[in-house]
């Protein structure tokens, strides 16, 4: 091996080396969880499996859990509406419709995201430091989005849903697979009774 092969060979090595560590600490999709829908609603509770909230570990490419990491919810390209009023801990931005919220010593956050409308298809995304992770699907118990809380058109809705059209995705806050009676009684917790809040603009 001559020696100019060989330094070339040392180079490419130590820019490896760099590359690695530029990418450490950095988020990577690959080894990130995301949950796959976001369940809301205007009280702030959580909801939407087990354990209730939308869920999200950030990892970097050694699969070392990051913390201190902002994870943004993105739901202006699903035609949601977000909440003025967040819970405790959560950032809300109005004019991108979205929130978000600081990952723990673990790499994980949980939302209790307080949000209007829904979209059965994969458009809210879901970012880490602005690395996106993915894109899931949103629903809320305030399903028309239209007087700031979960009221008598929202229920008009679910109600048909429960009892003639169980296969629908935007009322099965439980997240099974179906509209069922848990899901009622989810939103009978929110029907009437959550605050009116207002919405971004």
């Amino acid at each position: 091996m001559t020696g100019m092969v060989r330094k070339a060979l040392l180079i490419a090595a130590g820019f490896a080396v760099v590359a690695s560590v530029a990418s450490a600490g950095v988020p990577d999709p690959r080894f990130s969880t995301i949950d796959n829908v976001v369940v809301g609603n205007a009280s702030g509770t959580a909801m939407g499996g087990a354990p209730a909230g939308f869920d999200v570990t950030v990892r970097d490419v050694s699969n070392a859990p990051l913390a201190g990491v902002t994870v943004s919810l993105a739901f202006s390209t699903a035609g949601m509406k977000v909440f003025s009023t967040q819970n405790a801990g959560t950032t809300v931005n109005c004019p991108a419709k979205s929130i978000s919220r600081v990952t723990n010593g673990a790499g994980q956050v949980n939302f209790a995201a307080r949000v209007a409308k829904f979209n059965n298809a994969n458009t809210v995304e879901v970012s880490a430091n602005g690395v996106v992770l993915g894109n899931v699907r949103g629903r809320s118990t305030d399903i028309d989005g239209i007087d700031g809380r979960t009221g008598l058109g929202d229920f008009a809705t679910f109600s048909n849903n429960l009892l003639t059209a169980p296969a629908a995705q935007e009322t099965d806050y439980d997240l099974n697979g179906t509209t069922g009676l848990n899901d009622l009684a989810l939103f009978s917790n929110e029907l009437l009774t959550g605050p009116t809040l207002t919405y971004c603009p």
